[in-house]
């Protein structure tokens, strides 16, 4: 009888001479457990280690009650050395790709979504939906939003782009901010707004928590020297929406 008479998938993997290559998907069973990783028998000439940390992406979730000795299930091959014949395998990256293709069916275009925002990284912060990580930029973060202590709380946003390449995942809360205002919005709304910031070419506002600028040349008719003069952090002022721009969520607002 084969080393692997007992395991009919091991047999077929023999006699088809299957050879292993990264990112392949075997099935096999858990037949041991160390400190740092798990045995699993693919049927191949050498038991596959599944390191700890490629057991579950579920940080809560006790993986030893995820995959108990003799659990049979599905692992995604991500390194291989074909002289010592050791293979690694992944249990959390099968589960997260069947994640991914879940999340690439929705349809996003007008739906928003509650995440929680997980930590910051360079240029924005990453959120949490579904397990899946979504970056979003600071340009379409809030100002609050933007702040360390930000971390764990909950932040509306909308979907801007998936690409299957490093499996990244796009998202604005300035959209969804947007997206839940835009039944108010129409050209010519006058609406009385706080000013959020001064700077040389024009005024930040608050128009229905939609962060706006009110460029300088929409402020009045004559010339203004310095705009520091006229205006200051926390001053409300009537203006009146002259622009909307739906796919990118975007409003300009005037003075005159």
């Amino acid at each position: 009888m084969p080393k692997y008479g007992k395991n009919k998938i091991a047999n077929v993997l023999l006699k088809y001479n299957y050879q292993v290559k990264i990112g392949d998907i075997l099935a096999g069973t858990v037949v041991g457990k160390e400190r740092k990783e798990m045995l699993i028998d693919l049927g191949l000439k050498q038991t596959a280690l599944l390191p700890n940390d490629e057991i579950t992406i579920n940080c809560n979730k006790d993986s030893n009650q995820l995959l108990a000795i003799n659990t049979f299930g599905e692992f995604s091959i991500i390194s291989y050395n074909l002289k010592t014949n050791l293979t690694i395998i992944s249990f959390r990256r099968l589960h997260y790709l069947r994640l991914w293709e879940r999340f690439k069916q929705i349809d996003f275009n007008n739906m928003i979504l509650f995440t929680e925002v997980k930590k910051s990284i360079w240029g924005g912060k990453l959120v949490e939906f579904d397990r899946l990580n979504v970056f979003i930029p600071n340009f379409h973060l809030p100002k609050y939003f933007r702040r360390k202590n930000a971390i764990n709380k909950i932040l509306a946003i909308k979907i801007l782009q998936v690409k299957n390449k490093n499996y990244n995942i796009v998202g604005s809360s300035r959209l969804a901010v947007f997206k839940r205002q835009s039944p108010s919005l129409r050209l010519g709304l006058i609406q009385t707004c706080c000013i959020l910031g001064i700077k040389p070419y024009g005024l930040f506002l608050n128009f229905y928590g939609l962060r706006c600028l009110l460029h300088i040349s929409e402020i009045s008719n004559k010339k203004i020297e310095n705009i520091n003069n006229s205006f200051k952090k926390g001053d409300k002022i009537d203006v009146k929406i002259i622009y909307i721009n739906n796919s990118k969520g975007k409003i300009a607002v005037s003075m005159k």
